[in-house]
């Protein structure tokens, strides 16, 4: 059974699928009007959580200061690669070290999922 919680098992995967990027679930075309609906400031800080390789966080460049997490430092580094004007941390999303209020929204596209595997 695959272990989703594993670093190792993401580094991994993207280590394979480098030029594959995969958007879980939906695209950001796909939910723009609610985002825009309930994020309707551009500039506010924003969190993505488990932003993984999809173009979800780029695809969202209205939004000027997005910060992206994920466990794997693999696809960490390769995102900064391609989209270098986006903060990229790698980061545990179950023991993350921002301060209280350090974002105005969090976006979860499909961690919890990943998460509850």
């Amino acid at each position: 059974m695959t272990n989703y919680g594993d670093k190792d098992y993401w580094d991994r995967r993207y280590e394979r699928e480098e030029n594959d990027p995969f958007d879980w679930l939906f695209s950001f075309d796909d939910v723009q009007d609610l985002i825009q609906f309930l994020i309707p400031k551009k500039e506010i800080s924003l969190l993505m959580i488990g932003c993984g390789n999809a173009p979800f966080s780029n695809d969202m460049g209205k939004y000027t200061n997005i910060t992206n997490i994920d466990l794997s430092s693999v696809v960490i580094e390769q995102q900064k690669q391609k989209f270098p004007d986006q903060k990229w941390v790698c980061m545990d999303a179950t023991k993350m070290k921002f301060d209280d209020s350090s974002f105005e929204a969090i976006v979860d596209k499909s961690l919890i999922d990943t998460l509850l595997c």
